[in-house]
């Protein structure tokens, strides 16, 4: 049940930072991470820590919320890889005029990068708990 509620807590907190470094795309470009996404990257990093002690095998769960933001990013930007990028001083986006981030094919390929970073994870956790699920609660 905790290790249920563990996984719950990192899906949270990856949404939590999702949603905090959604601000950072813009047209301009890749803005600096705010306090929410520094927030919750800092709880997934205590959650992880103290979730890692608890079962006994290093970055547990952690690929629960890293899971959470690759894939929404992933799907995010593959919508946007063809659009034109915004130039340096563009003018204002109107019905007329359109461009995106300029970053999207660089921040698919990255969200990518962690998806299969999280599923190494994710096999290596469900390894550790395996053991455990044949085995009667203490």
């Amino acid at each position: 049940m905790l290790i249920a509620l563990r996984r719950v807590l990192q899906l949270v907190l990856g949404l939590i930072v999702l949603y905090g470094s959604l601000g950072m795309f813009t047209s301009a470009g890749l803005r600096e991470p705010n306090a929410l996404v520094w927030a919750g990257l800092v709880a997934i990093g205590l959650l992880t820590a103290s979730t890692s002690r608890a079962e006994g095998h290093l970055l547990a769960g952690l690929w629960v919320s890293t899971m959470t933001v690759a894939v929404a990013i992933a799907l995010l930007s593959v919508g946007h890889v063809s659009d034109p990028p915004c130039p340096p001083d563009h003018p204002p986006i109107t019905s007329s005029y359109y461009c995106v981030f300029p970053g999207y094919p660089g921040l698919l390929a990255f969200s990518l990068a962690l998806m299969a970073a999280a599923a190494v994870l994710a096999v290596m956790d469900f390894r550790a708990l395996l053991p455990r699920a044949g085995r009667a609660p203490a």
